[in-house]
């Protein structure tokens, strides 16, 4: 099924970008929402063109939106197994993005009744979409951090509350993920109770001027609440102002990350993970064979 020849607007307002001969349809998706929890997620600008979008303008159309990701989509491989993937923000393209590509895949489906089995990102990374109950789920690699006392240090003066650990996939481009807590309560087994609500993270100050001048990493703040097999619960939040945002609503691509640590130092291979971002985020994952299956 292709998209109509007459471009379509789903969004509420239609900006003057609109009128490029080459945008065939633009939409608006939200993902990693929970209504019951009070949790927003966070959406993204979908956009599907035809050839003749430069980067320039992807850019362009990116910095006058409002959502955290703008997506873009060739109509001419939406139809296909394989499709190429572009992200931005505001400010600059985004190397992964994990609700951006969830969001395309579930809009598809929706829209069109399907999407393609492999969205590709520039840097030919596959970002693998299986579909159940007609919503999309992500399958990536996984990406193994190491205990890193030097990031510990660049660190120690960015946040509020002392690091007890940190963890980096490498000195930079990559992630650093801070781990704040080192007990943990067993009998947290209520998912979204009222101590929860007075989550250390919440209350975390970071200094995002130091953060960007200090380390060449986005970071993961992650605070482990329940290591039980059954109700494992970890809360994060995750910042990267070095790369045009200073905290994330909701990071689809951070469990790829988040997934195998948690594996490692708990056995943990499923979790519910709370974003304490302004808006909230609930995402569950699991994790096998070097591979994490996000929903």
């Amino acid at each position: 099924m292709q998209a109509k020849d007459n471009t379509l607007c789903l969004t509420k307002r239609k900006p003057k970008w609109l009128t490029l001969r080459c945008i065939k349809l633009t939409s608006t998706e939200s993902v990693f929402y929970s209504p019951a929890n009070n949790l927003k997620g966070s959406s993204a600008l979908i956009v599907i063109y035809k050839i003749g979008l430069t980067s320039k303008t992807m850019q362009y159309i990116a910095s006058q939106s409002n959502h955290p990701a703008t997506v873009f989509l060739n109509q001419n491989e939406i139809t296909k197994r394989h499709c190429n993937i572009r992200w931005f923000n505001q400010t600059s393209e985004i190397k992964r993005c994990g609700h951006g590509t969830l969001a395309a895949a579930n809009f598809l489906i929706k829209y069109f009744g399907y999407c393609p089995e492999v969205f590709t990102s520039m840097s030919n990374e596959r970002f693998t979409i299986r579909v159940k109950k007609q919503r999309a789920q992500l399958l990536l690699k996984s990406i193994e951090p190491k205990k890193s006392e030097l990031a510990k240090g660049e660190l120690k003066s960015v946040f509020s509350s002392a690091i007890k650990a940190a963890y980096s996939t490498g000195d930079k481009n990559g992630y650093t993920v801070v781990l704040f807590n080192e007990e943990f309560n067993k009998e947290f087994s209520k998912e979204f109770s009222k101590d929860a609500e007075k989550d250390d993270l919440k209350s975390l100050h970071v200094d995002f001027k130091a953060l960007s001048k200090l380390h060449k990493n986005a970071v993961i703040a992650l605070s482990i609440k329940n290591i039980d097999k059954k109700n494992a619960i970890a809360h994060f939040r995750y910042f990267a102002p070095q790369f045009g945002v200073n905290e994330d609503s909701a990071t689809g691509s951070a469990v790829s990350i988040i997934a195998p640590l948690l594996f490692r130092l708990h056995g943990l291979n499923k979790a519910k993970l709370i974003q304490q971002s302004n808006n909230g985020a609930l995402l569950s994952y699991e994790f096998s064979n070097a591979k994490v299956v996000i929903y």
